[in-house]
């Protein structure tokens, strides 16, 4: 299955490290199955941290979902909800929480929009239902994720099928490089 990930810069080896903390399904490799969706997360990083806006494509086997995961419904529900807060939850007397905040392998999903931060704070104050910020935390439509949170996920990666692609003020290149 061909997946996507978007970053401000060309990735030799994935480093598990160098993921974000608080994120929906929490610190890991975060790829999704549309090239527009890995370029939207390109640009984000580009306009946080410099760079140039590139997509990579990696080859993920399928025999990744054998090993111990989580697969959430294709529509938000609570149980997505609670694990996003889980992820996303920052305590105040613990500046460095373990990350990721679970043992699974992979996580897999609906993508939540970018109003999701503010939901979770929301939520978790109790200024609003579950309902509600699952209504609020809207997923984007047709869209998943699919995070690596252990080497052991990273081993059905196919290194050797990675893509680049960059974009230039001129629009993206119009091929798929092979590194």
């Amino acid at each position: 299955m061909a997946l996507y990930h978007g970053t401000n810069e060309k990735i030799g080896i994935i480093d598990l490290s160098k993921g974000r903390v608080r994120t929906d399904f929490g610190k890991g490799f975060y790829l999704t199955g549309k090239p527009d969706t890995a370029f939207r997360w390109a640009a984000n990083k580009v306009d946080l941290s410099g760079g140039t806006a590139t997509v990579l494509r990696y080859e993920i086997n399928n025999d990744l979902f054998s090993t111990y995961g989580k697969r959430f419904s294709d529509i938000p529900d609570l149980d997505w909800l609670e694990f996003i807060c889980q992820n996303r939850h920052r305590e105040a007397n613990k500046a460095e929480k373990i990350e990721p905040r679970h043992d699974y392998n992979w996580v897999s999903g609906p993508i939540a929009d970018d109003k999701v931060y503010d939901v979770v704070k929301n939520y978790m104050a109790g200024e609003i239902t579950a309902e509600v910020a699952i209504q609020k935390a809207r997923a984007l439509p047709q869209t998943f994720q699919l995070s690596l949170h252990t080497t052991l996920a990273l081993s059905f990666v196919d290194d050797l099928g990675v893509y680049f692609k960059q974009y230039k003020n001129n629009g993206w290149s119009r091929e798929w490089i092979k590194r």
